[in-house]
């Protein structure tokens, strides 16, 4: 029987060479410059000294140290050659930037496809596929972006392979894993469509999970893919955008860094629902005056009502209202409890900039960063109209704010929706559930123009959507791909107490559950709005 293949030690010309100090030349010192200059770090100079640290190679050094966490002596020193010599992502590290690094531009638009070409031997099957694809659904809870796979001759916006070191666009020897590129109009390698997605299969061994010598797909993919939504590499070690893998390794979730840097690149957008009344964050009259009141509403559809979370600096966003451009700001800068929440002109102060704290099930406190106090429903009542203040956390649902996916409940049943067996198929049964906090219970509503919602299930990346674009009374609620049809469009419209109907855009009908069922499992359906509980949501 063969060995199985195994990934070689990585950059080794690199690991052989011996602690250097500035002014001193050592034999195969000219490997490390040459990392440096292929990972961004070290420019073409005249007089540079090849196969010397000289000055020019101490400061790439230092740049190299300082992004990677390491001390910055500007030597070639232990800790240095150990992190060189892990295996890499080809793109370079950025040099103007740290954490949050993303270029200047991301994709236009938010429904994305891809498809693969060749795959890898070294795995039974297709589960490197899978293993992509549960990549691509970790990216889309977290952005407003939407993945469906294709065909490779459907013209995908990603070609996903694995291939040889040489890849055409790419030079992966020596010790790089992969390569991605950024959107088209910030690419690194060019600006075509498809974008790529390269895995180096000649150098490599793939593997599902964290195996000796292997390389897991899922936590390399989930790496590039943040290339092709627009982030560059981050210097926080531990973060999906690190630019070093190590085998016997995975990583499936993405941190504080990774989400703080794709907001960045696409801001949330939508309407901000409280926990305890389902009503939204609303700017009182539709009033575009600085000052006017923040206030809690049924949702309705207002730009008084939209926000874009837009980020600012290290931790903290702006909240930006449609209607007027203006943003959040807590009243004359105060910092006492009971404060009130209103609108203004954006002038950068520290009562306009807001931290995210998740507390658990798509909810975040919202934390102005002037007083330290959060954004809370007065009283904790449920009446519309009621102010938003600032006040002392203390874990009230008064005080948790809707931002990612979230739990969405039927009022008849006081069940949410759910797709059924936490399917990651296409066309799995969109049914009520009693409530336990799994992905296929969160949903995120993305606005698609005109008032209209994908509703987004955080588990599988897919939306919800009527079978067939049916028109017929009844016809089933599934989950698909996002591809824009009026079927896969809802309208979420205020029936009173803080519950609301959703609207198919292609039928007219309404979300309903089947036979007004209590029962644990019932089906999703469409179905004329008769105003039955069974037809109310709270977000």
């Amino acid at each position: 029987m063969s060995q199985p293949k195994m990934t070689p030690p990585p950059f080794e010309a690199v690991a052989k060479v011996a602690d250097t100090k500035l002014d001193e030349a050592q034999d195969g010192f000219g490997h490390v410059q040459d990392f440096l200059r292929r990972f961004g770090y070290l420019a073409e100079s005249e007089g540079l000294k090849a196969s010397e640290l000289d000055n020019d190679t101490s400061s790439a050094l230092a740049r190299y140290q300082a992004f990677h966490g390491l001390p910055t002596s500007g030597i070639f020193d232990e800790a240095t050659r150990e992190m060189m010599t892990r295996t890499r992502c080809a793109l370079p590290d950025p040099q103007d930037a740290g954490p949050l690094s993303s270029p200047t531009c991301g994709w236009n638009r938010t429904s994305l496809t891809y498809a693969f070409d060749q795959g890898t031997n070294d795995i039974a099957g297709d589960d490197e596929r899978q293993a992509v694809r549960n990549a691509f659904i970790t990216w889309s809870a977290a952005a407003p972006v939407a993945f469906r796979e294709v065909a490779s001759n459907q013209s995908p916006d990603v070609l996903i392979r694995w291939g040889n070191a040489q890849c055409g666009d790419a030079n992966m020897t020596g010790g790089v894993h992969a390569h991605a590129d950024y959107p088209p109009g910030c690419g690194f390698y060019g600006n075509a469509l498809p974008r790529p997605f390269h895995f180096d299969d000649q150098e490599h061994a793939w593997v599902i999970g964290a195996v000796v010598g292997g390389l897991d797909v899922e936590t390399v993919a989930l790496h590039e893919i943040g290339h092709i939504l627009g982030l560059q590499h981050s210097s926080v070690t531990g973060s999906v955008m690190f630019s070093t893998r190590g085998t016997n390794f995975t990583q499936r979730t993405l941190t504080n860094d990774d989400l703080e840097g794709i907001r960045r690149v696409y801001p949330p957008t939508g309407p901000l629902f409280v926990k305890h009344s389902g009503k939204c964050l609303d700017i009182e009259g539709i009033s575009t005056a600085n000052g006017a009141d923040a206030h809690q509403w049924d949702y309705w559809g207002g730009g008084n009502q939209i926000f874009r979370l837009e980020w600012v600096e290290t931790g903290h966003y702006r909240l930006i209202a449609q209607h007027s451009g203006k943003v959040v700001d807590i009243e004359g800068q105060s910092t006492a409890n009971g404060a009130q929440v209103h609108q203004w002109d954006w002038w950068g102060g520290n009562n306009q900039r807001f931290r995210l704290d998740p507390v658990g099930h798509g909810y975040y406190r919202i934390v102005a960063k002037n007083s330290g106090r959060v954004l809370d429903v007065s009283g904790i009542t449920q009446n519309s109209g009621a102010k938003i203040v600032q006040w002392d956390w203390w874990g009230g649902d008064n005080q948790r704010w809707r931002v990612g996916p979230a739990p969405i409940t039927s009022r008849h049943s006081g069940k949410v929706i759910d797709v059924s067996g936490i399917s990651l198929n296409a066309g799995a049964p969109v049914i009520q559930w009693q409530y336990w906090g799994g992905g296929n219970q969160r949903l995120r509503l993305d606005p698609v123009g005109d008032g209209y919602y994908r509703i987004m299930v955080e588990h599988s990346g897919m939306c919800l959507d009527v079978e067939g674009i049916s028109k017929q009374q009844g016809a089933r609620v599934i989950q698909w791909p996002y591809w824009g049809g009026d079927n896969q469009k809802w309208k979420p419209e205020g029936v009173g107490d803080g519950w609301v109907k959703f609207t198919a855009k292609h039928s007219g009908m309404c979300l309903d559950v089947f036979g007004i069922s209590a029962d644990n499992g019932a089906q999703l359906i469409q179905w004329p709005y008769w105003g039955g509980n069974n037809q109310k949501w709270r977000l």
